[in-house]
């Protein structure tokens, strides 16, 4: 596609505290802008300026704002600097940044863990002290507002090991009490070489089970798996087989075969990142991370989805061990606590959407680690209460839904689900404008081919908008940047009439580690970016991109925009409620939308509701909530009111409990 005529953006107005400030170049000569040509070849470097002046004008003309909307780079000061990997839009209109190590290894070494909270309209920031590292965790709204995170990095990878490792089974036969092994305990094997754990850890006793009349009771082992080092390094200390370890230092009847290691081969091969158990809360009303049970498998790059119920379920992600975990489980919100989950294979970051029959659809996108067979990656229907995964084929480029996105299109009743762009698994130098839709209430779900990307796109940014549009913005053509490949591409998806069009070209490239939020005032925050290399020629060390944008939709231009001026502040599913809203008279939608929570292309909990609504007197709508709590699963939520004109009000937060 000729990009040629696409809007641009260049230098954009800059924040102001407290306010958003536009400037407008006004009162140019027409004179000067009709001799830029004639200077810009007989002296380049003013032609250069007064071009950039004049697509500056162009750029801020209200005609402009209106048909494709304007981006805004927001101030912060280099101390309140983070790499924006996770993100969040908190209820009281904060944005909580998350970076933890931020794909930094010497700062993951150096305990160097950074949060920022930020205020988008009054640019207040602070920096949140952060106890471990969140870096790919996973993170969700709870129903009472509150920021679950799971998982985290417990290990950078290791692309060029000189110590053999592996990962170690611990036994407890010892059905008196568990056995806790600090960090650095050594595990020595038959031949004498030795292995130190890279974690501490506890293994629960083991279970006495009652033996038949007058015989012996029977011992279940317990264990747990921990990651082992050599504690010499080269060739030496590799171990092919799965060989028993002594554990040194025990005393006792530990030594008497009750706690022993299992290990398995141990080798020099490229050892991946590891995750952590770790769950934290973060307590919006304290800004505070309070620490929560533990998770029971550890997990990097998992995804937290949101059930009916407003149970949470965690999946996938990789292990202790580096390898990616089968097993999911689900955290209750009232207790704090996890319990075993069903049993199934999904690469990291899996797109899962709840559905309103109350299963999870696996659109196929991911973050990339997992098996590249289609079995761990064709989407499908996945009942959560059997286990049963029902496939659904048929999605064009299959190969190429790893780093694509997926969002639940607007409104949420119409089931349809989109997947944008993407490439093939790993560092493939493939990549795709393919979308894709699916009905997955239809009594037969199918794929079916939607309007082409700008140009192919791993990494998209996807926001959905109260108006029922979804800006697409961002991006790169090749895996994280490769070849200096990001793209300013922005678009408007129209649910309508399923097509794009144009808007102005974002500020910024962004790639991986890149999100988008929509903010209550209708505007959408976008941060992150984290390439591969520096340059074009692949050369140039990598920078993570710590500027943050805000992009204005062309609807904040068309005029005044209706206001939501009393509304309950919790609203029962299936209840009625007298609103206010001026324009009341030309309101054409409702809109309850969750708050966005983005990372790695992955924000399965974002939804946009359609409430219905009756005129009931000057001023007034009285509305209903739907009855589903699958539909509308119990959080904090934007009530937005749509004119006539497409034209939204802010959001007014709302809580479905």
């Amino acid at each position: 596609m000729d990009t040629s005529a696409a809007p641009g953006n260049g230098d954009n107005p800059e924040k102001r505290r407290g306010k958003w400030s536009f400037r407008r170049l006004v009162g140019v000569p027409v004179a000067m802008l009709a001799a830029c040509a004639v200077i810009a070849v007989n002296v380049p470097t003013v032609g250069a300026a007064v071009a950039n002046r004049y697509h500056q004008y162009q750029i801020t003309r209200p005609a402009y704002e209106a048909r494709y909307g304007l981006w805004n780079k927001l101030s912060i000061p280099a101390r309140f600097r983070v790499n924006g990997i996770h993100s969040t839009l908190l209820y009281n209109g904060d944005v909580l940044i998350m970076a933890g190590s931020g794909n930094n290894q010497a700062f993951f070494n150096a305990g160097t863990f950074k949060t920022l909270l930020l205020n988008p309209v009054t640019m207040h920031e602070q920096l949140i002290r952060t106890p471990w590292d969140l870096f790919c965790a996973g993170h969700i709204e709870l129903p009472d507002g509150n920021i679950l995170i799971a998982g985290g990095t417990a290990r950078y990878e290791n692309l060029d090991p000189v110590y053999a490792a592996g990962s170690m089974t611990v036994v407890n036969n010892d059905a008196a009490q568990p056995w806790t092994l600090p960090k650095g305990t050594i595990f020595t094997g038959p031949n004498g070489v030795q292995f130190a754990s890279a974690f501490a850890l506890t293994i629960p006793r083991a279970r006495r089970l009652r033996g038949a009349a007058g015989g012996q009771p029977a011992i279940v082992p317990s264990q747990q798996n921990v990651w082992v080092d050599a504690v010499r390094k080269g060739r030496g200390s590799l171990m092919p087989g799965t060989d028993r370890y002594e554990i040194q230092g025990l005393l006792g009847p530990a030594a008497n075969n009750l706690l022993y290691g299992i290990g398995t081969p141990m080798t020099l091969q490229k050892q991946n990142f590891q995750g952590t158990r770790d769950a934290y809360i973060f307590d919006v009303r304290t800004s505070r991370y309070v620490k929560v049970n533990s998770m029971n498998y550890a997990r990097w790059y998992p995804t937290l989805a949101e059930m009916g119920n407003g149970m949470v379920m965690a999946m996938s992600g990789l292990n202790g061990s580096g390898q990616v975990t089968m097993n999911s489980e689900m955290f209750n919100p009232g207790t704090r606590r996890w319990a075993q989950g069903p049993v199934h294979g999904f690469p990291t970051y899996p797109a899962t959407f709840l559905t309103e029959s109350g299963q999870l659809f696996f659109t196929g996108s991911n973050a990339g680690y997992g098996p590249s067979t289609s079995a761990w990656r064709t989407p499908g229907f996945w009942n959560v209460k059997t286990s049963v995964f029902q496939p659904v084929p048929g999605i064009p480029v299959p190969q190429d839904l790893e780093t694509s996105a997926s969002v639940l299109l607007p409104p949420a009743q119409k089931q349809t689900i989109m997947v944008l762009g993407g490439g093939g698994v790993g560092q493939s130098m493939s990549s795709t404008a393919r979308t894709a839709l699916i009905d997955i209430a239809a009594p037969d779900p199918h794929w079916v081919r939607g309007p082409s990307l700008a140009q192919p796109t791993r990494y998209p940014i996807t926001v959905l908008l109260p108006d029922d549009d979804v800006l697409v913005t961002g991006g790169s053509r090749y895996y994280r940047g490769m070849h200096g490949s990001d793209n300013r591409d922005t678009r408007i998806y129209d649910t309508a009439t399923n097509s794009f069009t144009w808007a102005a070209n974002s500020i910024t490239g962004r790639d991986y580690h890149s999100g988008g939020i929509l903010l209550p005032n209708g505007s959408v925050l976008t941060l992150g970016g984290n390439p591969l290399f520096g340059n074009k020629q692949d050369t140039a060390p990598q920078a993570f991109n710590q500027e943050i944008d805000v992009y204005f939709p062309p609807y904040m231009f068309r005029g005044p925009r209706p206001r939501i001026t009393a509304a309950p502040r919790v609203l029962q599913l299936q209840h009625s409620y007298l609103i206010s809203v001026s324009q009341a008279a030309s309101i054409r939608d409702l809109r309850l939308m969750r708050p966005d929570n983005p990372t790695h292309v992955t924000d399965v909990n974002e939804r946009s509701v359609a409430v219905a609504f009756t005129r009931a007197g000057h001023g007034e709508l009285r509305i209903t909530l739907p009855a589903s709590s699958n539909l509308i699963p119990p959080s904090y939520y934007m009530l937005f009111a749509v004119s006539s004109r497409g034209i939204p009000s802010a959001g007014f937060w709302v809580r479905v409990p």
